[in-house]
């Protein structure tokens, strides 16, 4: 019988001369299989070096992208901060925490967020010259009175009690409230991780996700983390939402003009949306996982976790879908709630660090791409060093118009960019 490449050849041609359309088709089939073979292989060195990577870093690569020092960064963000009504060292705080972000490679939690935050001190929603307090300790626990000041004011007073309390116990557990939004949750738990702790962070945040079975806004972002220190430098650093993906990167996708991917959040009426504006003023976003038929209700259930510990613990006076929105336009302070654990592994069966070590070690070794929570981060720190801090140009071009209103001068690789082009905060139109 004929063979599957005879069909590729004309009848008329003899046996002993095949056809050019033969050897077309030898070819093409041979190619075929190359490109096969090697494609897993080219897609696995891309995901290793990112270039891969997600929809919302997609345009970090781009060349009209910005690179300044994560330094300089910091010092504008602060300036500008400060212009908008915040102390100094406050502004610097605040300022630092989305300057590391931006330098992890999570442009949703990092200076894209800049012109809320400032709107948010000029309109006195966050008091950007008030000071926190620990309310409350008893043993290895302690409650912090945010009195409604800037995120990273408060977290920092919680971070440096939890650390307190684990040097002393063993373990610290200190819940916030009164609080605002406090950025990237790996900035916190990598205050433990420096110190050679395990740290774990957790948020509330105002409304974003729809309750499994329902099609209203009820729970928030809400993120967990944690880092952990192992042997030789290495850590596990796990930084994630309990969403789809964060709000941010919602945010993030109109910035730079693109739709959101399919599947991450529905319009008003409940219906899939691709639209990021509708998402942000009247939609909602997924629970991690979806819908109830792909389990979503897990990532419904891990927002109401972190709800508990970050909002009912404390005693934030609003809880769920009583949270007022981040918007510019809410009736009073959203008085988010936090919840830090830092843990001293010292203190258990000794060995910790090496046992984590060969851990993530063996999990990198397994076939195919695979990298450990924390891994694709530190590689973008590592470039950020090198190179500097990379910012969207619609961010960055958002930056330069903020401070425009505030007369701070920019920096010089800013120089190029119009900031007639600027894209208000969805946040300042919902």
């Amino acid at each position: 019988s004929d063979s599957a490449l005879h069909r590729f050849v004309r009848p008329s041609q003899p046996d002993d001369m095949p056809s050019p359309q033969h050897h077309h088709s030898l070819f093409a089939l041979g190619l075929g299989l190359a490109l096969g073979l090697a494609l897993p292989h080219v897609l696995r060195l891309r995901r290793r070096r990112g270039l891969g990577g997600s929809t919302v870093k997609a345009g970090l690569t781009d060349t009209r992208a910005v690179r300044l020092p994560r330094r300089v960064l910091t010092d504008f963000l602060a300036a500008c901060f400060t212009a908008a009504g915040a102390a100094p060292a406050h502004a610097a705080q605040a300022a630092d925490v989305l300057a590391y972000a931006d330098s992890r490679g999570i442009p949703s939690h990092g200076a894209n967020r800049a012109d809320t935050y400032a709107n948010e001190i000029e309109a006195k929603l966050v008091d950007g010259v008030a000071s926190p307090v620990v309310e409350r300790s008893s043993g290895c626990t302690a409650v912090i009175d945010g009195r409604n000041a800037l995120g990273a004011v408060v977290c920092n007073l919680a971070m440096e009690t939890a650390l307190r309390l684990a040097k002393e116990h063993g373990v610290g557990v200190v819940a916030a409230r009164n609080s605002n939004h406090f950025g990237a949750a790996g900035y916190w738990a990598n205050q433990a991780l420096s110190a050679g702790m395990i740290g774990l962070s957790f948020t509330n945040t105002a409304p974003f996700a729809a309750a499994t079975g329902g099609c209203t806004r009820a729970v928030g972002t809400n993120p967990l983390c944690c880092f952990a220190p192992a042997a030789g430098g290495d850590s596990f650093q796990l930084d994630m939402a309990t969403t789809v993906v964060p709000v941010g990167k919602v945010e993030v996708m109109h910035r730079i003009g693109q739709r959101i991917p399919a599947g991450w959040a529905v319009d008003r009426s409940g219906r899939d949306t691709t639209d990021p504006a509708e998402v942000v003023q009247h939609g909602a976003l997924h629970p991690l996982g979806g819908g109830e038929e792909t389990a979503g209700y897990k990532g419904y259930g891990l927002g109401m976790l972190v709800e508990l510990l970050s909002a009912v613990l404390p005693g934030c006076a609003d809880v769920g879908p009583a949270v007022q929105p981040w918007t510019l336009s809410r009736e009073r302070p959203n008085g988010y709630g936090h919840c830090f654990v830092v843990l001293d592994p010292k203190r258990f069966t000794p060995g910790f660090g090496g046992r984590l070590r060969e851990y993530l070690a063996a999990m990198r070794c397994l076939p195919g791409a695979v990298r450990c929570p924390g891994d694709p981060e530190k590689a973008c720190e590592e470039e950020a060093r090198a190179r500097g801090v990379v910012l969207h140009e619609g961010t960055a071009t958002a930056l330069k118009a903020l401070a425009g209103r505030y007369g701070v001068e920019t920096p010089p690789e800013f120089a190029a960019l119009d900031a007639s082009r600027s894209k208000p905060s969805l946040y300042a139109q919902a």
